[in-house]
């Protein structure tokens, strides 16, 4: 055989099944033996792949274990967390609607419902979601999704999630809940009756930086046409960053436990300090939800603190320059705690009206709290506070 024949020969090893660590399957494109067997698997009389576009034993590894901690029928994985949240507001409410946003929703949301869907004849609305009576006022109407968070991005807010989803069905709508901040560590809202729940693998399921990823989880039914949703347009997700993730996804709970103790400690430390306005952490009893996150969260209150400060966006620019551990990064979930600028970065899609409305402005600061000894994550901001 010619080298040059050589050369684009495929391996015929076949892969143990045996393997200690799930293998990656970084392939395009599957090989058949006849046209039978594709047009046997394409109709779905047989199991397998075709093309990755619409699956691949990594990503479909993830997807089961995305589902299997959510308590979920099913699971599929998408290219980002934004995909993920398009695809379920596309399976819940496939024919123009109205897409009712918590208030307190991560900016990226909205941009998926502005730029993208308004243009499709979707209608976004606001609505607040710490107000009973005007969720029900907002759910009587038109067919519509209603899109919350369990933990809100970046002030923490938690609403009454399991009467809000009771209330929402008695309307007819249906519910997408982004359970990325809580993650299955601490909220499970497929058991309070959510439909889908959403995730950015992103961040703490991945929980290293390093890929880019989203998952949904759910009933068999909805996860197949949000599935057909991800295939058709699209939202191929990479192999390999699902390989890595489900890597990832194997520590989470041991990261979680960490840095959910780790961000109680520092937000009760920051409440001391006098360049800190306020400290937004559902685990203190100063947290307007406190009371309601003890009774729907469970083992802690997640890793994400934020916090006002004093001097204003000034003393944000001055603490992030004299961090010394802590590194400034427009996202979050890292083993190493992290912080971000939401005014800057995951909520400028708002308008500066919204963004007051929810008392985000550019004295706050997001910390995402890493697995560190949470001594040294205290001196860190310790020292860059107070300028020391």
């Amino acid at each position: 055989m010619d080298i040059y024949t050589q050369v684009v020969e495929p391996t015929t090893i076949r892969t143990p099944p045996n393997a200690a660590s799930f293998p990656i399957y970084q392939t395009s494109a599957y090989t058949f033996a006849d046209i039978d067997e594709v047009d046997q698997l394409l109709a779905g009389k047989r199991e397998g792949y075709s093309y990755t576009r619409g699956g691949n034993p990594n990503t479909d590894a993830l997807a089961q274990f995305a589902a299997g901690l959510e308590g979920a029928e099913a699971g599929v994985v998408t290219s980002s967390g934004t995909a993920a949240l398009m695809a379920g507001i596309l399976a819940l409410l496939p024919r123009p609607g109205r897409i009712l946003l918590a208030q307190e929703i991560y900016g990226g949301t909205v941009g998926i419902a502005r730029t993208v869907l308004a243009p499709m004849g979707y209608q976004m609305q606001w609505v607040d979601t710490h107000d009973l009576a005007a969720v029900r006022e907002a759910l009587t109407g038109p067919p519509a999704v209603l899109v919350v968070e369990t933990i809100s991005n970046p002030l923490g807010r938690v609403c009454e999630l399991d009467r809000i989803i009771a209330m929402a069905h008695r309307h007819g709508v249906r519910v997408l809940v982004d359970n990325t901040f809580a993650t299955p560590f601490h909220a499970t809202p497929l058991s309070w009756g959510a439909d889908l729940v959403v995730h950015s693998v992103t961040k703490f399921i991945g929980g290293h930086s390093d890929l880019i990823l989203g998952a949904a989880v759910g009933s068999k039914d909805l996860i197949a046409r949000a599935a057909a949703v991800v295939d058709s347009a699209g939202f191929t997700p990479d192999p390999f960053a699902a390989w890595l993730a489900l890597r990832g996804g194997r520590t989470l709970a041991l990261r979680m436990q960490q840095a959910s103790a780790n961000a109680f400690q520092l937000a009760s430390s920051l409440q001391s300090l006098k360049e800190v306005r306020r400290v937004y952490y559902p685990g203190l009893d100063s947290h307007p939800d406190h009371i309601l996150a003890a009774h729907l969260l469970t083992r802690g209150f997640g890793c994400i603190v934020s916090v006002s400060l004093a001097a204003g966006y000034g003393g944000v620019q001055e603490m992030v320059r004299r961090l010394r551990r802590v590194r400034f990064v427009p996202s979050l979930g890292d083993v190493a705690t992290t912080v971000s600028h939401p005014v800057t970065a995951s909520h400028r899609e708002l308008t500066a009206d919204e963004k007051a409305r929810v008392g985000i402005d550019g004295s706050v600061v997001r910390i995402s709290v890493g697995i560190e000894f949470s001594g040294d994550i205290i001196e860190d901001f310790t020292q860059a506070l107070r300028g020391e």
